[in-house]
């Protein structure tokens, strides 16, 4: 039995500054087994024509572009686009490092989720992350006695440090929400979460994420009234998990806490 694809999925947004240097990280990744979905999400620089010019480099590079509509929609089309038993997400202004997708891919046989370690990079510094220190496997009961004490963790809400099973997605046809302007990857790890049997914690770090103070993702999280109606989506979806697992009763408190709180950091 041949080596399982792994679709890995980049949302390229007016990024042809920083694209190299994560194009480069997974290309020259020791997995060979690849196929890397660029969705340029109606880019004004030059970005389409790297993710082109990079295409005609290397044949396991699939371009798509459409018009702007945020990381959800392009991450939906890639989804749409994506053949691989794997997936992987990664952000066009951050990096791979090598051994991250082979180490994810060895752990994932068995199970439904990897989630590993990752760093994140600011100009001054950078620092490690990671919640479950030692390589650990869980069954569905014992992962989400460990989710429910911070959910709201880069750790668990982040797609980056992550690997999923593709066949779960399609299955119960997980999307990502394009109508909001963050947290669909929160989201969507939700989603996915109703339906993990089996999850591997390996203490690798398998990312480095460059945080950016400004931004997107930094200055639209502090919109009041933006952020409550996010935070509601999370919640109920986070309610969900518990409720249909059996386990609401049992971490009602924990449950409630996440609506009073906005988790940026784990």
């Amino acid at each position: 039995m041949g080596l399982p694809l792994v679709s890995v999925i980049v949302p390229v947004y007016n990024a042809q500054k920083c694209l190299s240097a994560c194009l480069d990280s997974v290309l020259n990744q020791n997995y060979p087994r690849l196929e890397v979905i660029l969705v340029n999400d109606g880019s004004r620089d030059q970005s389409l024509a790297l993710c082109h010019e990079y295409a005609g480099r290397d044949s396991r590079i699939k371009v798509i572009d459409q018009e702007n509509g945020g990381p959800g929609a392009a991450r939906n089309t890639a989804l749409a686009a994506a053949t691989g038993e794997y997936l992987h997400f990664i952000d066009s202004d951050d990096v791979v490092p090598q051994g991250a997708v082979q180490a994810m891919v060895t752990a994932m046989e068995g199970q439904d989720l990897v989630i590993a370690h990752f760093q994140i990079c600011t100009p001054q510094s950078a620092s490690r992350r990671g919640l479950i220190k030692q390589e650990m496997q869980m069954d569905r009961a014992a992962f989400l006695e460990a989710l429910i004490i911070w959910p709201g963790a880069y750790y668990y809400s982040a797609m980056w440090n992550k690997m999923y099973r593709r066949a779960v997605v399609e299955a119960h046809n997980i999307r990502f929400d394009d109508t909001i302007i963050w947290g669909e990857d929160c989201l969507f790890n939700m989603a996915y979460d109703l339906y993990v049997q089996q999850v591997r914690f390996i203490p690798m770090v398998v990312y480095h994420y460059y945080r950016k103070v400004s931004g997107l993702s930094w200055g639209s999280v502090f919109q009041l009234h933006k952020g409550i109606r996010i935070k509601s989506k999370i919640y109920k979806a986070l309610k969900r998990i518990y409720v249909e697992a059996g386990l609401y009763q049992k971490h009602y408190w924990r449950v409630q806490r996440y609506i009073l709180n906005v988790t940026l950091m784990d």
